[in-house]
């Protein structure tokens, strides 16, 4: 049957096919029997044939695949195709008319490869600004180990008392160093683990039982209230150190003393944890700088500044978000919000 013979079966249809014409994204009517009705410039361009009239699941196997041969359902689906040898990211859209099925298409390649591309600026970003913050945090005390180094070699028969003091300078400092060194490899080293499903209750219970014996805070408590079916797609070793790092910080903030409590439940695609401590809560002054590399209100040697940086980098690296607050009640809180995972390959 001639394109012709199907647009006299459909009166009416000229002005709606012309609107179709003159639009620049690919598009065709195709009828219940499977037959193309019309095909616009940027379809035929596609098809590179004379799209009218013939076998849409045959013109374009990969669309009528998609679709399961249905096309009485509205609905978008993705493609992935071949062209020119090269893999297309499309969205398929199927909205059935009085006239037929209208078929779009949306080339999503271009979108796809320039989030990848924001992504990767942004970890690069994230990777000098980090970069940065380490050489000139490891700078500081390698400069005062050099300055006491050059003291002591200009004083000729220096006194016990002074090579005492000079010597715990530098041995001081040189822990600095170490302490940097450390939780960078701590964190080089885990990255590399592959996503599964994790049991998010027992990665807590096993952090809490791990920060009990390495915090030294018997006067703080861990309360943990997730249900053990609650699982997100992640790392355990990750996701061990994410937790660590903020009931360490919560311990800090109490003073030593007082009670976390852990919570989780599942939000649409998304798992999500809150870790609220009943400490002072976060100074407003501190909230937009919490996450900046070596950014700590510890006192001086008591910690690195990097617990909450790097925590941050490990959620994003799985997908997910880590964010800070002042909980209404009182006490920080602090968001894990992750991809969420079926609980059967749970840990």
């Amino acid at each position: 049957m001639s394109a012709g013979a199907h647009r006299r079966e459909t009166p009416g249809a000229a002005r709606p096919l012309a609107v179709l014409e003159a639009l620049p994204t690919p598009v065709m009517v195709v009828d219940a029997d499977g037959r193309v009705l019309h095909a616009s410039g940027a379809m035929r361009a596609r098809a590179r044939a004379d799209a009218a009239g013939a076998d849409f699941a045959a013109l374009f196997p990969e669309y009528h695949a998609a679709l399961a041969g249905n096309l009485r359902v509205a609905r978008e689906v993705a493609v992935v195709r071949q062209a020119d040898g090269q893999p297309v990211r499309e969205r398929l859209s199927a909205h059935p008319t009085r006239w037929g099925t209208v078929l779009a298409v949306v080339d999503e390649s271009s979108a796809a490869a320039q989030a990848l591309q924001d992504m990767q600026t942004t970890r690069l970003a994230s990777l000098g600004f980090m970069v940065a913050g380490v050489c000139h945090e490891v700078s500081n005390p390698l400069a005062a180990i050099d300055s006491m180094v050059q003291i002591l070699r200009s004083k000729r028969g220096a006194s016990p008392e002074m090579l005492e003091r000079g010597l715990a300078s530098i041995s001081s400092n040189i822990a600095r160093v170490l302490a940097i060194t450390r939780t960078l490899t701590d964190f080089s080293r885990v990255r590399g683990g592959a996503r599964k499903s994790v049991a998010l209750a027992q990665v807590v219970e096993e952090t809490a039982s791990l920060f009990r014996h390495r915090a030294g805070a018997p006067g703080v408590a861990v309360e943990v209230a997730i249900a053990p079916a609650l699982a997100a797609l992640g790392e355990p070793s990750q996701l061990e150190q994410v937790v660590l790092n903020v009931l360490l910080n919560a311990a800090q903030a109490m003073g030593g003393q007082g009670r976390v409590t852990v919570t989780g439940e599942r939000r649409g695609d998304r798992v999500v944890l809150e870790i609220r401590d009943e400490g002072p809560g976060i100074a407003p002054e501190h909230l937009g700088r919490i996450f900046e590399p070596f950014f700590t209100t510890k006192p001086e040697g008591a910690g690195t500044g990097l617990g909450l940086t790097i925590s941050r980098e490990i959620v994003h690296e799985l997908g997910g978000e880590l964010r800070a607050a002042n909980h209404p009640a009182g006490g920080a809180c602090f968001v894990v919000e992750l991809p969420a995972a079926t609980p059967e390959a749970a840990r």
